[in-house]
Formats: C-alpha cells, structure tokens, sequence
C-alpha cells in the first residue's frame, strides 16, 4: 500500500509538472503574438508619418509656387490661345502660348497690358485686347478695364510739367491742381517762354472742366486769369518789363496711363489786358504730363 501510495505521489508529480511546463509554453506563445501585434502598428505609424510628411512637403512646394498670389485673380482662357511676351509691348518676343481652359493668374496691369502667370509658373505681359474672352472660377466672365478717370477718386493733389510754344518762343511750365470732384478741378500755372526779342513769365489761377472723364482719351476745357510779365532782351537801349494781366481759355486732351499718372496736350489763348491802344492776343501749344499725390 505504501509503494502504491509513493507511485501515485509520483505520478501526481509528474503531472503537475507537465501542467506547469504547458502554462509556461502557452505564455510564452502569448507572449510573442501580443509583441508580433504590437510591430504592426508601429509600422503603420511609421508609414502615415513618412506620408504627412510628403503631403507637408508637396504644400510648401505649392504654396511657394504661388506666393503673392493672395491679390491676384485666376481665371481661365477662353480663346483658342493667348500670346505672352516678356514685356508690356509688342516689341518684345512671345515666349509662350497659353492655350483654351488653361489657367492664368492676373498680377498687375500696366496700361493696356496685364501682368500674368501661368499654372507653369511662367509670367510675362498680355494685351488687355486678348483678354476679352477669360473666366472667373463661377464661369462668368471677367473685364479687364482700361486705364481711364474712373481710377482716380476725387480729393487728389497733382503736379503737373509741359513743354510748348508760347507765340514762337519756347516754354516750360509746371502747374500744381488738386481734383475736386471727378469733372472738376482747379489749378495753379506758372510758365517761362524764352523768345528772340522778350522772354515772359506767366502765373495763372485756372479752372479745369472734364465732362467725360471716363473715356480713354477724355477732352477738358480750361478758364482762368494771371499776369504776364514781359522782359525785352534789349541791348542798346534800357527798356523796363511789362506786367499785364492776362485771361486765358483753353481746351486739352487727357488719357491716364495708370491711377497715378497721366499724359495730356493742351491748345490755349492767352488774352493780354495790355495798357496800349490794342490788346494782344498770344497762342500757346503744349504737352505734358500729369502725377497724382
């Protein structure tokens, strides 16, 4: 009995150590499938980062292309194509075409030409002429404005220089007028003519009238009254100057090349209130230009 007692003592023995043996190698089991599932999200991880960072990269390269371009306005092309020259007029090469449904980008307007950049990341110059058929991004379609009165608000100082002919002798005058409202403006004139026989200096307060201002080439009308001063370039005899008043009436030309700048020729006759027995009358021709304060 007791050597049956012993055997299955043994044999209890060795079971329970079988068991233990199992339990340890189903841990271990576990063990390296719960490590083996823990690689594969690391992985994954790895790979999104790696991705991120290539979409990350992908934006700055974009972002960079078109840097500036907040302001700018993206239509697309609806002619059969648009020339681009590298400069604002038609002396400079075409160095690309931008054909139909391509998009471009309007930088800036140079008189009648318009800054662009194409989705290339090429820029150069287009006639605002070849810009009649472009659309917006709701597919309406966009106008590209030419330069005129309408982009410069009322309110404004302006200096102003002209070169001409006063009664056949030379003259360069400067003027200084603020705009009022967008048909009327006021200016002060100062003029010197240098002649054969007399040079004269002219100051003038004049009234400017433009009725139609928002036309390309826009006419202007001109009222106003100074003194003349006339120096004889004698030689042999002493003369004194003459100082006469003077009224003038005038019509001109104007056409803006830009919001700040524009070009004008002007046709005016001076009437001089002189104290001999006849007045005189004096035409004068100029051209010049306009920059607005």
């Amino acid at each position: 009995m007791l050597k049956l007692h012993q055997n299955s003592i043994g044999s209890f023995a060795v079971f329970v150590l079988l068991l233990l043996f199992s339990g340890q190698a189903s841990s271990g089991q576990t063990l390296m499938e719960s490590d083996s599932s823990d690689d594969t999200p690391q992985e994954e991880l790895v790979e999104t980062e790696t991705e991120t960072e290539t979409e990350t990269e992908t934006e700055t390269e974009t972002e960079k292309k078109y840097k500036g371009l907040e302001d700018a306005e993206p239509v697309t092309v609806g002619n059969a194509f648009i020339n681009i020259y590298r400069g604002p007029g038609r002396g400079y090469p075409i160095f690309y075409v931008a054909e139909y449904g391509e998009q471009i980008w309007l930088l800036k307007r140079r008189t009648d030409w318009v800054k662009v950049l194409t989705s290339r990341n090429k820029s150069g110059w287009v006639k605002v002429d070849d810009l009649r058929e472009i659309y917006g991004e709701n597919g309406e379609i966009v106008r590209v404005p030419l330069p005129d009165f309408s982009d410069v608000d009322d309110g404004y100082f302006y200096l102003g220089m002209n070169y001409g002919d006063f009664a056949g002798a030379d003259s360069l005058g400067v003027s200084l007028g603020y705009q009022f409202t967008v048909n009327l403006a006021t200016e002060i004139r100062a003029t010197q003519a240098v002649g054969s026989y007399s040079d004269s200096q002219v100051y003038q307060v004049a009234m400017v009238y433009q009725p139609f201002p928002r036309w390309k080439i826009s006419p202007y009308f001109v009222l106003g009254a100074g003194i003349n001063v006339t120096s004889p370039n004698a030689t042999i005899v002493a003369t004194e100057d003459r100082q006469d008043t003077t009224m003038l009436a005038g019509v001109g030309l104007r056409t803006y090349l830009s919001r700040r700048f524009a070009i004008r020729a002007e046709y005016t006759n001076h009437y001089l209130l002189t104290t001999q027995e006849n007045n005189q009358e004096i035409v004068e021709w100029k051209l010049g230009f306009d920059v607005y304060l």
